[in-house]
């Protein structure tokens, strides 16, 4: 039996070609990973741990532009200053950077005046979440409460819910900023109520828990449910303190 003679050119060609085909992105880039001194097995595992590292790296990528951030903010970027934030804990803010409260089904709610670094520190702990492989869908109230008015008007409000809670964390920044009539509040409640006890949900405020009445369709039984799934699985982060941005300036 003739025994096979490959063209060396050709053949690495067509490993870079099934490579590609197959996705194997490391495998494609062979030649990058193989030293003249590695053993079959030495080559094989130093590719498939590249190949684990691009497609985790892909994933995280992926991940990170899917939750709609307008601004990446990380934890090492944040100022932990006791003198502009008196009542901010970092040992509690640490603890929530591990994520265990994803796995609990907790939420985490920062409440301070304008300024303080409450988005910042919301949006680190969920890129934390997404290094660890969860879900992240990043809402400001007022745009949530409008898509979910025309998904409402078009008769798909059931599907959209169900759509934003198959993320593990949905955070809603800004709420309180803007005001809303009865029939948006009430789909801010079916938001909450949809994710009580089944997922995480983080929110930033402005405003203290006592005067979420006056920006929810001055519904007083509504806000105190709404507040009441909020806050019971919570870990609430008093954020009020002098303005950063101001401070900075």
């Amino acid at each position: 039996m003739k025994k096979l003679i490959h063209d060396p050119l050709s053949l690495s060609q067509d490993i870079v070609s099934i490579s590609k085909n197959l996705k194997l992105h490391a495998f494609a880039r062979y030649k990058e990973y193989i030293k003249n001194d590695m053993s079959t097995e030495e080559i094989l595992h130093q590719l498939l741990k590249a190949e684990q590292y691009i497609k985790e790296e892909n994933k995280y990528k992926y991940r990170i532009k899917n939750a709609g951030f307008p601004i990446i903010k990380t934890l090492d970027t944040f100022e932990f200053d006791h003198n502009r934030l008196p009542d901010l804990n970092k040992d509690v803010v640490m603890e929530l950077a591990t994520c265990k409260f994803v796995k609990n089904k907790q939420n985490i709610v920062a409440v301070g005046n304008s300024g303080t670094g409450k988005s910042h520190l919301l949006t680190a702990i969920c890129v934390e979440a997404i290094t660890n492989g969860y879900t992240v869908k990043f809402r400001r109230a007022s745009d949530l409460v409008t898509q979910m008015t025309e998904a409402t008007s078009e008769r798909h409000l059931s599907q959209y819910i169900k759509n934003i809670n198959a993320c593990d964390i949905l955070f809603i920044d800004e709420l309180g900023f803007l005001s809303f009539d009865a029939a948006g509040a009430s789909l801010l409640f079916q938001i909450f109520a949809a994710r009580y006890e089944t997922k995480s949900t983080l929110v930033t405020s402005n405003l203290e828990f006592s005067k979420w009445i006056t920006f929810l369709g001055k519904d007083e039984q509504m806000t105190s449910a709404l507040i009441g799934r909020l806050v019971e699985r919570s870990t609430v982060l008093n954020m009020n303190g002098d303005n950063y941005r101001v401070q900075k300036r």
